[in-house]
């Protein structure tokens, strides 16, 4: 496990992040950088060990962020359904964030296999076709994360950043996921949307 690092993890709230900044934080520096629009979620990061940055990463500046974090951990989506607000979010506002941290030895953003173009059971290559396969459930969420992804691209080559991309597919934990949302509807009799 990584010791006596400075790390910058987004969206450390999401069931994504939160356990791996639960762990980080026991031997690093972590930061967390969100809206933290709910009270409760800054609370429980801060619990943890995590230093708590407030920002919207569609508009907000990013000069309250320190500029020497040794890796930078990208988790954040914003999936509001408005184009314009989602796309400054999850692309321009990485690209804006890449910017400020590009002294890191390196970055991860956490993207999803949402960007793949629809082909039924067939399992998926990296370099399989990209397309809008979640239309129908999140109508900002696959193009959004695509030009995250074309964002990212930019960031690692424009300022020599060492960046990794990972296409993250399915995830579920001890703190929720789809098997959960799915149990929930049941519990309350709505419809189990099922992807094809």
């Amino acid at each position: 496990m990584l010791k006596n690092g400075k790390i910058l993890i987004t969206g450390p709230a999401s069931q994504v992040a939160l356990p791996i900044a639960r762990e980080l934080a026991k031997q690093n520096e972590v930061y967390g950088l969100a809206r933290f629009s709910n009270a409760a979620d800054r609370t429980q990061i801060e619990g943890l060990g995590v230093k708590c940055i407030p920002a919207d990463l569609a508009k907000d500046s990013f000069e309250n962020v320190p500029e020497d974090f040794t890796y930078v951990l990208d988790f954040a989506v914003l999936k509001s359904g408005n184009f314009d607000y989602d796309l400054a979010a999850n692309a321009e506002g990485l690209g804006r964030l890449m910017y400020r941290t590009r002294k890191a030895k390196a970055w991860l953003h956490c993207s999803t296999g949402g960007v793949y173009q629809l082909d039924g059971h067939n399992p998926r290559k990296e370099t399989d076709a990209l397309g809008d396969n979640h239309h129908t459930i999140l109508p900002t969420y696959s193009i959004t994360k695509i030009a995250a992804e074309a964002m990212a691209r930019f960031g690692a080559r424009q300022w020599n950043i060492p960046t990794t991309i990972a296409r993250l597919s399915v995830p579920y934990g001890n703190n929720g996921g789809f098997p959960a949302m799915h149990l929930d509807a049941i519990l309350v009799g709505q419809p189990v949307p099922v992807h094809v």
